[in-house]
């Protein structure tokens, strides 16, 4: 099954981007000195789709194990390469739970890393980019 976004330039920096599959609207826009972003930079999609992908294999988990929570988030985070080519480096997912993991806490996090963002990152060297 293929998964497609479209974007579409706005203004200034501001672009919409519509998801095919779950036919949602997001907004990415660069902030400026003094103005409200429109939306999340690029980068912050980035980084909130790695903890979001993260985060549903840690609900996925927990569900399927029936181990009880009250809380379960993820801070995705990473610093801008000095070097070129432009890009992030020291990315970092921190899962936040009170889920009693006990002796299960090494198969819980082999089974969050291996969500399919993550396994993109770290097994993808290529993106094709072309002009049609």
């Amino acid at each position: 099954m293929e998964t497609k976004v479209e974007l579409r330039f706005l203004k200034g920096d501001a672009f919409e981007v519509k998801t095919h599959t779950n036919e949602v609207t997001m907004y990415v826009d660069k902030k400026k000195e003094g103005q409200p972003a429109g939306g999340a930079n690029p980068l912050e999609l980035f980084l909130s789709s790695l903890a979001a992908c993260v985060g549903v294999y840690a609900l996925r988990y927990l569900t399927t194990h029936t181990i009880d929570f009250k809380q379960l988030n993820a801070v995705a985070s990473a610093d801008f390469s000095q070097d070129t080519p432009a890009r992030l480096v020291n990315i970092k997912v921190n899962v936040h739970t009170d889920a009693k993991l006990a002796d299960k806490q090494d198969v819980f996090l082999r089974f969050i890393r291996n969500c399919p963002i993550h396994n993109t990152v770290i097994h993808t060297q290529e993106v094709e980019i072309d002009l049609v």
